[in-house]
């Protein structure tokens, strides 16, 4: 059999195990004081998205485009609503960190990815104590295990 014709079968192959088998895909989250309040509490932002089950998170950035504040010594965590834990991307991580155009990277890398065992929505969970202002971007990136 040509090579060509090799290559032509394994791509319909993979394309018939999954539609995103094998490609990077983005997955954006905003959470917007404004918007989603800052109560102690897990929340899913009004802008989220997603992910697929069997999703294996690669990487990622939040970013405070606005600082977190707090009355309190408040901290913010990142997860999803099913299939990891609310701290599978960011762990507790205190206001003070999350400063203007702070941008930190995701717990999830390719050497220790997290893969998701449902679907779920990106969320933030708020702890300690209620957040008063503040804008925090997360961007993941992720492929779709077959299984």
């Amino acid at each position: 059999m040509a090579t060509s014709k090799i290559v032509a079968s394994l791509e319909q192959q993979v394309a018939k195990q999954s539609p995103n088998y094998g490609s990077l895909q983005v997955a954006k989250a905003i959470y917007n004081f404004a918007v989603d309040g800052g109560a102690v509490s897990t929340i899913t932002p009004k802008v989220t998205a997603s992910l697929p089950n069997n999703a294996v998170i690669v990487g990622g950035t939040i970013n405070s485009t606005t600082a977190l504040t707090s009355d309190g010594s408040a901290t913010l965590a990142v997860g999803t609503s099913a299939g990891s834990s609310t701290t599978a991307i960011l762990g507790a991580t205190a206001k003070a960190s999350l400063s203007i155009d702070a941008r930190i990277n995701a717990v999830p890398v390719f050497a220790t990815p997290v893969k998701l065992t449902a679907a779920g929505n990106i969320t933030v969970t708020i702890a300690t104590a209620a957040a008063t202002a503040g804008v925090v971007e997360v961007t993941l990136f992720y492929f779709v295990a077959n299984a």
